[in-house]
């Protein structure tokens, strides 16, 4: 089932996306429609994926780098440290004036997990999450092609 305009607008979208390298992320869209198309184009693909990595153990009992001096709720920076102890870069939509289109780094992990390293169907539909000319590993701010 596809991702409709009204759900982005009722819904916190938990996504995810690779870089040029293979790199992961998790990026939350915070109701702001802000999300491509790959991910609208099926529910059941991006929830295998969501569930998949709920369930993943993390990598790293290591510290990660927070990106952000500050962010408003203790709580969301744990969840975020524990996405990152999966390997994972964790982004979110920036809450910016002059940057509403754009999702800012906010936790970046200290062992980078690869796609490659991933079961076979998590591999394939994480192939199809690409975003192409970006490497998580030098960004900031990623501005993303939103489907509708």
């Amino acid at each position: 089932m596809r991702i409709t305009e009204i759900d982005l607008e009722l819904e916190d979208i938990e996504w995810y996306g690779i870089d040029e390298n293979g790199r992961i992320a998790q990026f939350t869209s915070g109701g702001s429609k802000i999300v491509p198309e790959f991910i609208c184009e099926s529910r059941e693909k991006l929830d295998v994926v969501c569930e998949f990595f709920e369930n993943f153990s993390p990598r790293i009992v290591e510290e990660v780098i927070f990106e952000v001096p500050k962010y408003p709720r203790k709580e969301y920076l744990q969840e975020c440290k524990k996405i990152s102890q999966k390997g994972l870069y964790c982004f979110d939509i920036s809450n910016e004036q002059d940057s509403t289109d754009g999702y800012i780094l906010i936790c970046t992990p200290s062992y980078e997990l690869q796609i490659s390293e991933l079961p076979e169907i998590i591999q394939s539909i994480l192939s199809s999450y690409r975003i192409p000319n970006v490497n998580f590993n030098n960004c900031k701010i990623i501005s993303i092609e939103k489907a509708y």
